[in-house]
């Protein structure tokens, strides 16, 4: 049986972008941008460990980091506020739907009710067999 090939050397396992970036992070990078997640990878952080940068350098870099970090948070707040939206809506959906059921339950047993009674049965009695279930 061949043995699959295995390099002698250790390597270290590398992330692929899909793992570390979201697509929004990736079209932010497209068009010249940086995010958090962006400046987070592996080979971000090395380049900013080895750049030696100036005082005013270091406070344009500043400024601009908070202001895409105030532009990440906007985000995250619009993204958070549309998702709280949607799980009320759901809940909305599932206590109607809950209802719908009560409904449908009760208008089936007298719809039962009814039938069993054409034929003289009192569901009542015992003798309908299953109560409260589906004919």
């Amino acid at each position: 049986m061949e043995q699959p090939f295995r390099p002698s050397h250790s390597h270290r396992r590398l992330y692929s972008i899909s793992e570390e970036i979201t697509p929004a992070d990736d079209q932010i990078l497209r068009h010249g941008g940086t995010s958090s997640s962006l400046e987070r990878l592996p080979s971000r952080l090395q380049q900013s460990k080895r750049s030696s940068v100036d005082l005013r350098q270091q406070i344009e870099n500043l400024v601009y980091e908070n202001s895409y970090l105030k532009g990440e948070l906007q985000w995250q707040k619009e993204s958070n506020q549309a998702l709280l939206q949607l799980q009320e809506r759901m809940f909305q959906i599932f206590h109607d739907m809950e209802d719908a059921l009560v409904q449908v339950t009760t208008g089936l047993e007298e719809a039962k009710r009814g039938y069993l009674s054409l034929w003289g049965v009192n569901p009542e009695d015992g003798n309908a067999g299953d109560k409260g279930g589906m004919i």
